[in-house]
């Protein structure tokens, strides 16, 4: 199927610049990726911006052994709320110059059949006419995918308050999956940064990796070809 979207997207940027992409832009139809290896980052950031929209958050106990993945998880459980109102808002606004409504389809690749047909849609004088596309123009605004990343090398193994070290699924990248796995998202995990043999088959213990009844995966897997390849492969 074409693209009928945008033809970019915002790369992660270290732990923390990109950590809020997908509640600035995702609304815009514009995909993102998130690192969410910084636990203690996230939480401060779900807390102010759940706040900011008056959610509430669960707080997360820091004595548990899955706190540091459950952390993510009502991180990106508030990320996939925020776009979900931020787009729904965007959606019930009218077609005005300089709203955030415009602003969705002028930011369009030129070549986007969507974008066409806005260019289609401001030369229309019938108003009957005009009232259906703009109908059909709403009904085709999608959010952007808010996707994360997991740097694989990162995967320091953490321990107990007694000082015993955790089993290997409480390590730093594993925890991060568990608490990606466990979200509402429906998207992509990044891994980069090498390749961890251990993180990719902790992905086989969670549900959403997998086709459902309908064919249709809810969360994919994507894996930089330089680091999926030994040196000698790559061209």
């Amino acid at each position: 199927m074409e693209n009928v979207y945008h033809k970019f997207h915002i790369p992660v940027m270290g732990t923390g610049h990109s950590i809020d992409s997908p509640i600035r832009v995702a609304h815009l139809g514009i995909s993102s990726v998130m690192s969410i290896v910084d636990d203690i980052l996230i939480e401060k950031i779900c807390k102010h911006y759940g706040q900011k929209y008056s959610i509430d958050v669960e707080e997360v106990s820091k004595d548990g052994l899955y706190a540091r993945s459950k952390r993510i998880t009502a991180y990106l459980n508030l990320v996939d709320k925020i776009v979900a109102l931020n787009l729904n808002e965007l959606k019930l606004l009218p077609f005005l110059d300089g709203n955030e409504k415009t602003k969705y389809f002028e930011l369009l690749p030129d070549n986007s059949s969507l974008k066409m047909r806005y260019k289609y849609f401001l030369t229309i004088e019938n108003q009957e006419e005009k009232e259906i596309v703009a109908n059909e123009l709403t009904n085709l605004i999608n959010a952007g995918s808010i996707d994360v990343n997991i740097m694989s090398k990162v995967d320091r193994s953490n321990f107990a308050k007694d000082g015993s070290i955790l089993s290997d699924e409480f390590s730093d990248a594993k925890a991060a999956l568990r608490g990606f796995a466990e979200s509402t998202l429906t998207s992509s995990i990044v891994f980069s940064a090498g390749f961890n043999r251990t993180l990719l088959g902790f992905l086989a213990q969670f549900k959403d990796f997998y086709r459902d009844a309908n064919g249709k995966i809810k969360k994919k897997i994507i894996i930089k070809v330089s680091d999926f390849f030994p040196e000698s492969l790559q061209i």
